[in-house]
């Protein structure tokens, strides 16, 4: 009988322990689902920055054409291209 006491009692204190244990990791679960939703906030930011900060690249890489080109293909290029976009964003808006 007392060995069947010692086993429950040994149960009890492990099943103690599982709850401990289940309750810290579920703690640290939620730690790093934080952290997790603060790194793609973080990622989204900095990818929106770099998608500005190509925007300004190509605006300033065609202003540099218009301003500085001798080459009046290139720019005659440029100015299709900007104007073949425009007619897409108009298209797009007109539907």
């Amino acid at each position: 009988m007392s060995e069947s006491i010692e086993n429950i009692v040994l149960l009890e204190s492990n099943i103690s322990n599982l709850k401990t244990l289940i309750k810290s990791l579920k703690k640290e679960n939620i730690q790093f689902a934080e952290q997790l939703q603060s790194k793609e906030e973080m990622l989204m930011r900095q990818q929106n920055e770099l998608k500005e900060w190509k925007e300004k690249y190509n605006s300033l890489k065609i202003a540099n054409t218009f301003l500085g080109s001798n080459d009046k293909s290139l720019t005659k290029l440029k100015i299709n291209n900007l104007i073949k976009e425009l007619d897409k964003c108009i298209l797009s808006l007109s539907s």
